[in-house]
């Protein structure tokens, strides 16, 4: 059986350590998130040249390119 001050000592313990894991899961990921839109620009000028390299040149082609350049745009707007 659990008592008061087992479950308090427990309360305690949680209060301490959810912040910290937290923490240490949270901040990589806003790392990656803060690196994300240049990523995506890099993959985008990469996609551009290759559909401009593609023969014959084609619309649909740029697709890709555009995408990753609105979602660079857009997460560096949010982030």
């Amino acid at each position: 059986m659990v008592t008061l001050l087992t479950l308090c000592i427990i309360c305690l313990v949680v209060v301490v350590l959810i912040p910290v894991v937290l923490a240490i899961i949270g901040l990589p990921f806003l790392l990656l998130m803060g690196l994300l839109p240049w990523l995506l620009r890099v993959a985008g000028v990469v996609l551009l040249l290759r559909a401009l390299f593609e023969k014959p040149v084609r619309g649909e082609n740029f697709i890709p390119a555009i995408a990753a350049f609105a979602l660079s745009l857009l997460l560096g707007w949010l982030f």
